[in-house]
């Protein structure tokens, strides 16, 4: 090759891989979309890691649009399962305003969050952003109203932190989504 063509081709090399780097959006090379999330999620970036390496549709996402998607139908899942085992928890103590609480408006709060959350995915980015944002909102009000009641359960708790990392993660994931004009 000559001086000539070998110095447009490293310049042209170099705008694509600058770009690469400039696009907001795009992941670093050899980076799969679901670790440029958790690398958003600064010190919890293993945990994010471990969590969502979890899933393959998520895992295999080839654009932020899948991933997130992939993301919610978990979401609302495992926060479905929350609630049940909340009702579960309720019914064993029928006393506890507490675990009533929780296993009705606050885990209500968070299924409706992320099911509101995919639906506005497409048409309003930002909404859906917000959304994953706010559905944190009950797992932490639910830790509160336990702790109020003196209710003292590593199960619940632990639920509801992996309910409130699941709603930052999504929040992360829905950030990378091209937001409303």
């Amino acid at each position: 090759m000559n001086p000539s063509a070998q110095l447009s081709f490293f310049f042209t090399v170099s705008l694509i891989f600058i770009s690469a780097l400039a696009s907001p959006s795009a992941s670093a090379p050899g980076t799969e979309l679901y670790q440029s999330v958790c690398k958003d999620a600064g010190e919890n970036a293993n945990r994010c890691l471990k969590f969502l390496g979890g899933y393959p549709k998520i895992t295999g996402a080839k654009d932020y649009l899948s991933l997130c998607k992939s993301l919610l139908e978990v979401a609302i899942k495992r926060a479905t399962e929350g609630q049940n085992y909340f009702v579960a928890a309720a019914k064993k103590k029928p006393s506890s305003a507490a675990l009533k609480q929780c296993s009705t408006f606050f885990y209500d709060g968070l299924v409706r969050s992320f099911e509101s959350a995919s639906g506005e995915l497409v048409e309003s980015p930002d909404t859906a952003n917000y959304d994953c944002k706010v559905a944190g909102d009950g797992p932490v009000n639910c830790n509160s109203a336990l702790m109020d009641e003196k209710i003292n359960d590593p199960a619940l708790s632990n639920l509801n932190d992996q309910m409130s990392f699941l709603s930052y993660v999504a929040f992360l994931a829905t950030n990378h989504l091209p937001q409303d004009p």
